[in-house]
């Protein structure tokens, strides 16, 4: 990319303003000349039909007073017909509509000797008419952790078709998922060509902290060539990882959200309130890796913005679209109790919008993804669903079963 583009790029230009209504101005009067009586016989019905076919032509044009848009203006048509998400037994596709279970990816078991893998995160292309799958688990008999890609089609019945591993999707010695958990941590490009995805070292035996840093991995499907992007961004004594990742529209950038914590609860990569701090940075990807650092931060956790754990680009690709958990803090090991989606404007010219709002159930590990539009936005933790106005629409399963979904 040019310079200008790179500042375009990381700056993520202005704010996108929502649709407006239109102004519709009064209509000029018309009268009929007095010496045009002749004509009035004839063009009294024929004004009758103009007027009623204005009526409806003004029917049409004028916005409904409630709309349903959804947080990139559009309407809540055009939901993906199907969804893939990561559950305890493998990776699972359902019915949007419906929730049924239309096919099924399971975890693959060693008793053969072979790789055990549990599917730890997906990612949709191509419209929702493709993905890819990432599965963490060891070799035996040496006990060597890999993590596996494959990708797979959906049928016009949403039956799974074309499963194999991907061109290069093979990587040894790196865990997708910070271990069997899964998140939003991979992202496949806009033109279905590359996937990066965040991944850590194995953890060391007796565990110790800070753990190894997260980083990224990104796989050219093409090639099988895979570019390393790590270090730069570690702190004495902290934790490190990345909770989400996504592709700007270019495919030249990635926003992804680094964390870091002072401890971590164990068997999740949530950073204890008070402990923790967050950036929602961009990475200019090049040929062959480098430092985490490529690129800029957009915005960091403030008091306004509070634990951040997801982060994405919003639909124009101008602002950010965050989960934020807030007090008061409560149970056994002190969470936030408040869950909030909001919409941030880079550009600082508009307020933030709240797209959903909820208790957290003390169910702390939260995914948050869209379509490929970027209009239609998935959370699951405690529930899993859809969010439009304001709502969360369910999705099965409930009760925290859904670790990632894509669509």
């Amino acid at each position: 990319m040019t310079n200008t583009e790179d500042r375009l790029a990381d700056a993520l230009a202005a704010v996108a303003r929502g649709v407006r209504e239109e102004t519709l101005p009064p209509l000029p009067a018309r009268s009929a000349s007095p010496g045009r009586r002749r004509w009035a016989r004839w063009l009294a019905p024929l004004a009758a039909a103009a007027g009623v076919t204005l009526i409806v032509v003004l029917a049409a044009a004028i916005p409904p007073l409630f709309s349903s848009s959804t947080p990139g203006g559009e309407q809540t048509t055009g939901l993906p017909r199907y969804y893939a998400t990561v559950e305890q037994g493998g990776v699972f596709v359902r019915d949007t509509a419906t929730g049924t279970v239309t096919a099924k990816i399971p975890n693959k078991s060693s008793r053969n000797g072979s790789f055990e893998r549990y599917a730890v995160s997906v990612a949709a292309a191509n419209g929702g008419r493709e993905f890819v799958a990432a599965y963490t688990g060891t070799i035996p008999p040496t006990s060597q952790q890999q993590t596996e890609l494959y990708s797979f089609h959906l049928t016009t019945a949403g039956r799974v078709t074309g499963l194999s591993l991907v061109k290069g999707g093979q990587i040894t010695g790196l865990l997708a998922g910070a271990g069997p958990l899964a998140s939003k941590d991979i992202a496949v490009s806009p033109d279905g060509s590359k996937v990066a995805l965040a991944l850590y070292r194995p953890l060391p035996q007796p565990p110790r902290n800070p753990r190894p840093a997260a980083e990224i991995v990104v796989v050219n499907l093409r090639t099988g060539t895979h570019d390393l992007w790590q270090g730069g961004l570690q702190r004495p004594g902290m934790n490190f990882n990345i909770p989400s990742i996504s592709w700007q529209p270019s495919g030249n950038t990635l926003v992804f959200l680094a964390r870091w914590c002072h401890s971590e609860i164990t068997g999740t990569a949530f950073c204890q309130p008070g402990s923790n701090y967050a950036q929602v940075r961009t990475l200019r990807l090049g040929a062959g890796g480098g430092p985490l650092t490529q690129g800029n931060a957009l915005l960091s956790q403030s008091a306004r913005y509070p634990n951040i754990v997801q982060a994405l680009p919003g639909p124009n690709a101008r602002s950010l679209i965050m989960v934020i958990l807030r007090g008061p803090d409560a149970g056994p090991i002190p969470v936030p109790q408040r869950l909030q989606v909001i919409q941030v404007p880079l550009s600082g010219s508009e307020p933030p919008r709240l797209l959903y709002h909820g208790p957290t159930g003390g169910h702390i590990d939260v995914f948050l993804g869209a379509d490929a539009s970027g209009r239609h936005l998935l959370l699951a933790w405690q529930s899993n669903g859809w969010i439009d106005h304001g709502v969360l629409h369910p999705l099965p399963p409930q009760g925290g079963a859904a670790f990632a979904d894509a669509w």
